[in-house]
């Protein structure tokens, strides 16, 4: 997969609703600008905030967000080592 395959494009004035998961993700924007509306809850009111290109923002597995473009951008969606279960390879047993 080239690193363009891998990027998400929004046209200008394009909006997107995405729901984070399974796992913790990182968004990191690579052309363009952002502005990223984070849902709410009862106790804790949306949040907004700009992301312009070179900035990245951590997600948390189970949040919403809502992405628009100023005027266009590109993003990435990362999944973070932390967010990945490793395995061990298996050992080689002497002959």
């Amino acid at each position: 997969m080239s690193h363009s395959q891998a990027l998400w494009f929004l046209a200008p004035g394009e909006a997107l609703s995405l729901e984070i998961g399974p796992g913790a993700r990182e968004l990191a924007v690579a052309k363009g600008r952002v502005w990223l509306t984070r849902q709410g809850r009862v106790q804790t009111p949306a949040e907004d905030e700009w992301l312009e290109a070179g900035q990245s923002v951590a997600l948390a597995a189970g949040s919403r967000v809502v992405l628009e473009a100023w005027p266009q951008a590109a993003f990435q969606l990362l999944v973070p080592p932390a967010a990945c279960k490793f395995r061990t390879p298996p050992s080689k047993s002497a002959a």
